[in-house]
């Protein structure tokens, strides 16, 4: 099935490890220093049994630092979580071994009621480059154990930079057997998580075979209660969960998070949602509250939330992940005969050099940010398709409006500044498109490869079969199957493997293949392996 085809069918606590003191945060919350003895935590009234359901999860890491997550919910499936309706203060724990014998940080954070009790800890003053185990307690109940690391400081020449990367896991179409192999890689650093993390619609009727098997627990997501319903069931997948529990993340949202194809307070439909603002604010707090994000303060609307951040592993890479949807215009070209709005024909609108998909703060951020970079590697960790692709044919091409397609201005500038600011060794790892490519990314379309794009398939949605390579010629690889990327990134090179799984409805599933593509430091083209 193609991706025409298919549409066509359907608080913050932060610590650091030094002297014991207590401080107001920025945003309010207790700010805790220490590594006094395990933290004792009052009892809480009427917590209920298997509150951690949720696991845990790591994310945002620096050479000194870490944010932890947790949220306190006892019943993914029901709205509320089976929590209590007041505050709950939950304890936390870092170590340097799984026993917590040598405990470097622990403290007392507050679940709020109002973020579904979930909790974001910035856990500072860590030594870089270490690995650390970390767990949370409340009540008489205590997390399962979680992994996380620091990376090296800007100084150090780490030797070896290991990360997963994955987008679009929709949970009602297919069981999460590709996490638990991204669970078991070795030395792995990192998950690069490239949007979809959940689905706001219900697709399983269109998988009648598997009917039944994985099933959402509403209807769809609209309001901050369906969110959240939505984020806990998939959050309660154990295979998930070991993931997260395996190494830190790095977040981005694309569209699902929110609603299909959505661009701002504008929907896939001409006038459909999320035209209510109402909806796409209440989901970028689900989205919060499920996301071992770093921000400077928890947002007071959710307005505007900070998604593009930046990570850097000592010399060796940088990670910029950005996202496309909440300052982006409406994709260009509609026609009233137009339904969706995701592919179409060239028109002058298209071109507009005012139109955005970042909004002009992030785009400044990300030249600014690779304009800086002293790194090796510099990797775009990018939602959308960046290199284009015809969807049609020669004589009539047709585009992927709600891509980097429907933005041609806002690519070009970011091409340019890539070229002119002598970006060393770019490259960029894209998710969306529910199939793998490797495609060669030019500024100019006769010009000479500027740096390759790795796009790695869903981890369980469906697949678009469609293969457009005979009108494409910058595309050097097209696999129509499910599976997650891993890279593996050294001084000399830069090497990305497509991990197949052989059935998404087999939860003990086996890597069914695996196709490995090589960029050398200084050569921007790939080669296959």
């Amino acid at each position: 099935m193609d991706r025409r085809t298919f549409l066509s069918s359907l608080a913050a606590t932060t610590i650091a490890t030094a002297c014991s003191s207590t401080s107001e945060g920025a945003d309010g919350s207790k700010k805790t220093t220490g590594t006094a003895p395990a933290r004792a935590v009052p009892k809480p009234a009427a917590l209920a049994p298997n509150s951690f359901s949720l696991g845990v999860a790591s994310g945002d890491p620096t050479a000194d630092s870490v944010i932890l997550w947790t949220r306190l919910c006892s019943e993914p499936t029901i709205e509320g979580g089976g929590s209590p309706a007041s505050n709950v203060e939950v304890a936390y724990d870092v170590a340097t071994d799984k026993e917590f014998a040598d405990l470097v940080a622990s403290g007392v954070a507050v679940a709020s009621a109002d973020l579904a009790h979930s909790v974001h800890i910035d856990v500072t003053g860590l030594a870089p480059d270490r690995w650390y185990y970390y767990r949370f307690r409340a009540d008489d109940q205590t997390s399962a154990i979680g992994r996380t690391r620091t990376f090296p400081t800007a100084s150090e020449s780490p030797d070896r930079l290991r990360f997963a990367v994955a987008s679009c896991q929709d949970f009602q179409w297919g069981y999460y057997g590709a996490w638990a192999h991204v669970a078991a890689e070795p030395e792995l650093d990192a998950v690069v998580f490239l949007g979809d993390y959940i689905y706001e619609s219900n697709l399983g009727d269109l998988s009648p075979d598997k009917s039944g098997a994985r099933v959402w627990s509403t209807p769809k997501a609209e309001t901050l209660g369906e969110y959240r319903q939505r984020y806990a069931q998939t959050k309660g997948d154990r295979q998930l969960q070991a993931a997260h529990h395996a190494a830190p993340w790095l977040t981005t949202f694309d569209d699902h998070e929110v609603a299909n194809n959505y661009a701002g307070d504008v929907g896939e439909f001409d006038g459909g949602e999320p035209s209510s603002r109402s909806r796409r604010l209440a989901a970028y707090q689900a989205w919060y509250e499920h996301t071992p994000i770093r921000v400077e303060a928890v947002p007071a609307s959710f307005e505007e939330i900070r998604v593009h951040r930046s990570l850097t592993f000592g010399s060796l890479a940088s990670i910029f992940a950005i996202e496309t949807r909440q300052n982006a215009d409406p994709p260009p070209c509609r026609t009233p005969a137009q339904l969706f709005t995701d592919d179409g024909p060239d028109c002058a609108e298209r071109n507009d050099p005012e139109r955005t998909n970042l909004g002009k703060e992030q785009e400044a951020w990300l030249s600014d940010a690779l304009s800086d970079s002293t790194s090796q590697w510099n990797v775009l960790a990018n939602p959308l398709m960046l290199a284009g692709m015809n969807i049609g044919t020669a004589a009539e091409p047709k585009f992927t409006m709600d891509a980097w397609d429907g933005y041609p201005a806002v690519r070009q500038r970011l091409l340019d500044h890539i070229v002119e600011s002598n970006v060393s060794n770019p490259v960029v790892v894209t998710g969306d498109w529910h199939a793998s490519f490797v495609l060669d990314v030019k500024s100019d379309p006769d010009g000479p490869v500027l740096m390759p794009e790795f796009l790695a398939s869903s981890i369980t949605t469906f697949i678009f079969g469609t293969d457009y390579r005979a009108e494409n010629p910058h595309i050097r690889y097209f696999v129509a199957e499910n599976c997650y990327g891993l890279v593996t990134v050294t001084p000399k090179d830069l090497l990305y493997e497509f991990k197949y799984v052989d059935d998404v409805w087999d939860p003990d599933t086996e890597i069914s293949h695996v196709d490995r593509w090589r960029v050398t430091a200084g050569s921007p083209a790939a080669a296959e392996v």
